[in-house]
């Protein structure tokens, strides 16, 4: 069995400066300045700050024909050339002292070749990119015994102490595909669902509540029709893939908590320039240009609650931070999905981080001084900054198990994990709030 695989080559290295959009990113490698395609969408914020370094790979040039040639390059018939808009691709960023592959796409070529005989024992034959049903799903393999297995891929880059998560980033289509194969299970497919974890040491993976609530309450409610895997790779700074742990534990239950859409939130938002607001009670506040961290809850309603923070206007101010959010610039919402109300413990972290709290503020109705802190500079601009506010340690939760939780991929105990923030997105969708989604991938925002 092959041990190991080459997924990129590592032509050149340089450092992230800024990420336009998903598909772009600048980097600097000396005095060049490189605008190089980015092959993930997802929102990698703690993997894409200023300062990391990145591996690129050189990308090829494209050479079109029209359809109907048939002598290539004669007068009649030209070669259409067609050069990439970018020459570099990033394939991976230097992350904690690993490696972190971000070439999504190619986790299909890991899955193929390192994965797919442990996860089907008697596998005869595979085809990439089959079409059934009006969708096409990475592979069809085939027992021996005609046994027909459908697999669909997903590269999972975030990993949080212990805890493997997805997405990182909402994803109809991945949710889409879980209904389908849901589907085709009971037309005689066995259907799988296998996460490709690309880095860490995680010893779980968890489907992740906080920015695809849909995604992580549609797998817990699936579960018992797909068979849901996890494997661990690693990558070299050559290329090379190699398979750590062909079985991770797989545990469902956030999906569970998915659906009551219910936790606690930052709000992190930017003030351009100086502001004195009257703020209900609490009347006239000086508010100084910069950043600002706003820690709440919402036992019920979450998203919904999020949508109404993220809305700058059409609103009736009830919250003190209604006063607030008409006069910023970027608005951001980091959801944590909890059965535990984490408001204050968050509110105290920013004090712990280094911001400077608005007296008062958002905390009249608890024994807090504050639920607003100020920061000068960008709370996320750095990684360690980044990863205190995404990942505090009081932030353990215990998950209540029941009699729907799928017992075939949980150890069905008590679980504390730590829940990560660092995949902050304005658009956490829920069952209930589909509307409250689409509004909030509207306003997405890189940083």
């Amino acid at each position: 069995m092959i041990s190991a695989i080459p997924i990129f080559q590592n032509h050149r290295e340089a450092i992230f400066v800024r990420r336009p959009n998903r598909f772009l990113i600048v980097a600097r490698d000396g005095d060049d300045e490189l605008d190089c395609h980015c092959p993930n969408p997802g929102r990698l914020a703690e993997l894409l700050v200023p300062g990391a370094r990145l591996i690129l790979e050189r990308r090829d040039q494209k050479v079109k024909v029209p359809k109907a040639a048939k002598t290539v390059g004669s007068a009649e018939n030209p070669v259409s050339i067609k050069n990439p808009k970018t020459a570099w691709t990033v394939v991976a960023v230097f992350y904690w002292g690993s490696v972190v592959p971000l070439f999504s796409a190619r986790a299909n070529d890991i899955a193929r070749e390192l994965l797919l005989a442990y996860i089907i024992p008697n596998l005869h034959d595979i085809r990439a990119e089959f079409a059934v049903g009006g969708s096409r799903f990475d592979f069809l393999a085939t027992e021996a015994n005609g046994q027909k297995h459908l697999v669909e891929v997903k590269a999972c880059s975030l990993v949080q102490g212990e805890t493997a998560l997805f997405p990182d980033a909402p994803s109809e289509r991945a949710t889409r595909h879980l209904e389908e194969l849901a589907v085709l299970s009971r037309q005689g497919y066995r259907c799988h669902v296998l996460f490709v974890v690309v880095h860490g040491s995680p010893s779980r993976f968890m489907p992740n509540p906080h920015t695809d609530p849909l995604f992580a309450a549609t797998l817990a409610r699936l579960a018992l029709q797909l068979e849901v895997h996890a494997a661990l790779v690693s990558c070299a700074a050559d290329g090379m893939v190699s398979l750590v742990n062909p079985g991770i534990p797989v545990d469902l239950s956030p999906g569970i908590l998915a659906a009551e859409n219910r936790g606690s939130y930052l709000v992190v938002l930017e003030l351009p320039q100086a502001f004195t607001i009257t703020v209900g009670s609490l009347g006239a506040i000086d508010f100084k240009a910069g950043w600002y961290v706003y820690a709440g809850s919402a036992q019920k309603n979450l998203s919904q609650r999020l949508a109404r923070h993220l809305r700058k206007i059409r609103k009736k101010t009830h919250w003190h931070l209604d006063w607030l959010t008409p006069h910023a610039g970027k608005l951001i919402a980091l959801p944590i999905a909890s059965w535990t109300n984490l408001e204050c413990a968050l509110a105290t972290s920013q004090c712990e981080l280094g911001g400077k709290a608005v007296d008062r503020f958002g905390s009249s109705d608890c024994g807090c001084g504050s639920h607003l802190y100020y920061y000068p500079h960008p709370p996320l601009a750095d990684r360690l900054h980044e990863n205190a506010i995404s990942f505090p340690p009081f932030c353990a939760d215990s998950f209540r198990h029941s009699a729907h939780n799928p017992v075939k991929y949980s150890t069905c105990r008590r679980t504390e994990t730590f829940w990560s923030l660092s995949n902050f997105s304005t658009n956490c969708e829920t069952v209930q709030a589909p509307m409250a989604m689409k509004r909030w991938q509207a306003s997405q925002w890189n940083q």
